[in-house]
């Protein structure tokens, strides 16, 4: 069989193929949704994720969404929207939030070389802006920056020894623990005695 000039191997592998997808049916396709849990939970990141899209620079959305995904247990996808989040406010008095939610997400992925460098950014971000960020909230993420400070100065892998990071954290921390005498505890009664019954 000898083909025409204008028509060659390729013109007929094209015309076999779209013939193909002529004539046979169409698949069908399933899906399910990634996030498991009941419908309060799947609501819950869905609204997160709403608001975020709704108002892309405001780090306190952007904090809950992040947030929320870490909690359904997708750390990357955690990882992605704050660190894209924090971009994106930069400047804006919620930036914070922002860059302390993907230090945070970080450290559940266990990177805790850019955890403290978000959280540095976030101490940062936050001193900055004085009106957005209340003096409790410096002193908490001041104390999470510390800890962390030191768990990565020790250079102590928190992969293969996460108790031997957690305690070089810790050791950087002053921790004041309260202990009371034995003659003390005795002297204050935990519960106040019965009343003896009238004769």
């Amino acid at each position: 069989m000898k083909l025409p000039r204008n028509v060659g191997l390729v013109d007929l592998a094209v015309a076999t193929v779209v013939f193909v997808l002529v004539v046979l049916p169409g698949r069908e396709m399933y899906t399910s949704s990634v996030f498991k849990g009941d419908d309060a939970a799947q609501f819950a990141v869905a609204l997160a994720e709403a608001r975020t899209l709704a108002e892309p620079s405001n780090g306190a959305y952007v904090a809950d969404f992040a947030r929320q995904l870490g909690e359904a247990g997708h750390v990357d996808w955690a990882i992605e929207v704050a660190v894209d989040g924090a971009s994106r406010a930069a400047s804006s008095p919620t930036e914070w939030r922002a860059q302390l939610a993907a230090s945070i997400a970080y450290v559940d992925r266990l990177q805790v070389e850019p955890a403290l460098d978000y959280a540095n950014r976030a101490l940062t971000a936050c001193r900055a802006m004085r009106d957005g960020c209340p003096t409790w909230e410096e002193v908490r993420m001041k104390l999470y920056q510390e800890h962390l400070h030191a768990g990565v100065s020790s250079g102590i892998d928190p992969r293969v020894d996460p108790k031997g990071f957690r305690a070089a954290g810790e050791s950087a921390l002053r921790s004041i623990r309260l202990k009371s005498s034995e003659r003390e505890r005795d002297a204050v009664p935990s519960r106040p005695s019965a009343p003896t019954p009238a004769p």
